[in-house]
């Protein structure tokens, strides 16, 4: 099955569209045709979400996998509800952020600040970018690190972040639910 994803920021392909998670999801027979982004929730509204889908239904989407931050919304359902739904369309909510999920990776997170670290409530984090900033200026990884998703997600990638161990977290279930729903489309299939 050929899969298109929609993600909120300019940070998840980065992590995303890249060999790595191509290798990962041929696994379960599906093939990432393209990563758009859609810079925003107010982009999910029917009228716009349509020039991210149509982008990749061009490449040959046959389903289509909008990743969605929960940020401060009030539950899971309510922010999947904001989104305009379609039959091909399956919507994945990141606790609380997608950056959240470096923090469930102990391995590419202890490589990136340069001293063994484990975090036990990745998701209870309300602001993941800030507080591995913070981790890295205590551990002395780095004096100055500017507050940049874009960079964070090209250093994760660089210290071999990996969805599969985010989402092998005891405490981490985002991650988990997000290979899960890739793994039920590709035996849906």
């Amino acid at each position: 099955m050929k899969l298109g994803i929609i993600c909120e920021g300019e940070s998840e392909p980065f992590i995303l569209d890249t060999v790595e998670f191509r290798q990962l999801i041929a696994q379960y027979d599906l093939e990432l045709v393209g990563v758009t982004q859609a810079g925003g929730k107010k982009e999910y509204e029917a009228e716009r979400i349509n020039k991210h889908r149509q982008i990749l239904l061009d490449r040959g989407a046959e389903r289509i996998i909008v990743l969605v931050d929960l940020d401060t919304d009030a539950c899971i359902t309510l922010t999947k509800q904001q989104i305009s739904p379609f039959p091909d369309q399956t919507v994945i909510v990141a606790v609380k952020e997608f950056e959240n999920w470096y923090l469930a990776d102990s391995h590419a997170l202890s490589q990136f600040l340069g001293v063994l670290t484990t975090i036990e409530l990745p998701e209870e984090d309300s602001d993941a970018i800030t507080t591995m900033i913070d981790m890295g200026r205590t551990a002395k990884a780095f004096a100055r690190y500017r507050k940049s998703k874009v960079l964070l997600a090209k250093n994760m990638h660089r210290n071999g972040f990996s969805i599969e161990r985010a989402a092998a977290h005891p405490n981490y279930p985002s991650a988990h639910y997000f290979l899960t729903k890739l793994q039920t489309l590709a035996s849906a299939n």
